[in-house]
């Protein structure tokens, strides 16, 4: 099985279930921490909480578990679906933030072109 948190059975194990649930848990502290020093405005700490989230339901796992591929192809599927400019915007700064500042990753996907 690919998913370490289920088990041969199909159910959860709820050791690995439970300590992903806690890195999660910390990652999302340290991002809204992140956020708040850099000094975003509360309602762009939702957004940005609100479009990792997003990742984080789509992907059934921990971000910090992604490559640098599969945030790039979640992306281009989020745009494929053609949302508000606005809106896609949003994700990918909230994304961008998240991965740099939270993560320390220096990915070519969020580099000016």
């Amino acid at each position: 099985m690919n998913n370490p948190n289920i088990t041969q059975q199909g159910s959860i194990n709820p050791k690995s279930y439970s300590v992903s649930i806690i890195s999660v848990n910390a990652l999302k502290s340290k991002f809204i921490t992140d956020m708040e020093l850099a000094g975003l405005a509360r309602l762009s700490r939702k957004r940005y909480l609100c479009a990792v989230e997003k990742l984080i339901k789509h992907c059934w796992c921990s971000p910090a578990e992604l490559t640098e591929q599969q945030v790039s192809n979640y992306v281009l599927e989020c745009h494929r679906q053609n949302p508000p400019v606005g809106t896609f915007k949003v994700m990918r700064f909230a994304l961008r933030f998240f991965f740099q500042e939270t993560l320390g990753r220096d990915w070519r996907l969020f580099k000016k072109k």
